[in-house]
């Protein structure tokens, strides 16, 4: 958002309203991917090679020199981030497909909790009580949404457990980066991390011989709007926001997702998420608030 060259103060309303205009961004993300007919792999691949597309020009006018100047295991660090956020897309998306909109993203979000539990397993982070109070409520909520909706929809157990690899593949993600961008800005992240993503789903595409090229132009626009409103508005807006508002606030916003792509499922597919979900999503969302104050508050 350098575009912008505006002076905000810190009672200002407008990094919350961008905070808003981000989330709902965001929020589309599984209602423009359930309107696809393509194969999951292939919409994240192109989802992500406009994406990077994007960023280019960006890369080309202020970074080119900040991307020559990474060392090789730099380099090698954001590819294998990049990795893991292409193995992300691929499980979230394929979810998407088969299961309720609301537990595909509920169970993706959980990413909060799983950044804690794996910070602690791979770095030796210590929880805090609150911490680990949290992450047993959020693990309970997974629990009964899972066991609540085997027993309403046993159809959409393939589909929560792949939300539920996504959402794991998301906080390995999420920690690899914390690491990066500390000294890396966020053009030249992003630039190559989204590159090595749609390299790893695209390869996949190719190897299992999926279509990629016969599309029709209303795919292609589907393609487009993903990579524009939920990858480019929602994520810089959230972004440039963090610039003006507590972390622990712009943490806290990631919490609407859910109910808001919750809400655009039931407004545009007519879809009502099973009791097991809406108790297990709540419960969720208690233990993910939890563990972030107390990530806050540390």
């Amino acid at each position: 958002m350098s575009l912008i060259n505006l002076e905000i103060g810190k009672d200002s309303r407008l990094p919350y309203l961008a905070l808003l205009i981000g989330m709902f961004a965001i929020s589309t993300s599984a209602i423009l991917i359930r309107h696809s007919n393509s194969e999951p792999l292939v919409i994240g691949s192109y989802r992500q090679a406009f994406a990077t597309l994007m960023f280019l020009p960006f890369i080309l006018r202020d970074r080119a020199q900040e991307v020559r100047a990474q060392s090789s295991f730099t380099l090698l660090e954001m590819s294998l981030t990049g990795i893991l956020l292409g193995a992300h897309f691929s499980f979230f998306i394929t979810s998407v497909k088969e299961t309720s909109v609301a537990a595909s993203v509920l169970l993706a979000t959980c990413h909060v909790v799983y950044v804690a539990i794996l910070g602690r397993i791979f770095f030796g982070e210590v929880l805090s009580k609150k911490a680990i109070l949290g992450t047993l409520i959020a693990l309970g909520g997974i629990l009964v949404l899972f066991g609540g909706d085997l027993l309403d929809n046993p159809g959409n157990f393939r589909g929560n457990f792949f939300a539920f690899i996504s959402g794991i593949l998301a906080g390995l993600y999420y920690l690899s980066g914390r690491k990066l961008r500390k000294t890396i800005s966020l053009q030249t992240y992003a630039f190559i991390v989204y590159l090595f993503s749609f390299l790893t789903m695209f390869i996949i595409v190719l190897i299992q011989n999926l279509n990629y090229e016969d599309l029709p132009m209303s795919e292609i626009q589907l393609f487009l709007l993903m990579a524009l409103i939920p990858t480019l508005l929602g994520h810089t807006m959230q972004n440039w926001a963090l610039g003006y508002l507590p972390a622990y606030v712009v943490s806290i916003s990631l919490l609407a997702e859910p109910i808001g792509s919750g809400l655009l499922a039931w407004l545009f597919f007519q879809e009502i998420p099973s009791f097991g979900v809406v108790l297990g999503g709540l419960i969720v969302i208690i233990g993910l608030y939890v563990v972030i104050l107390a990530e806050e508050s540390d």
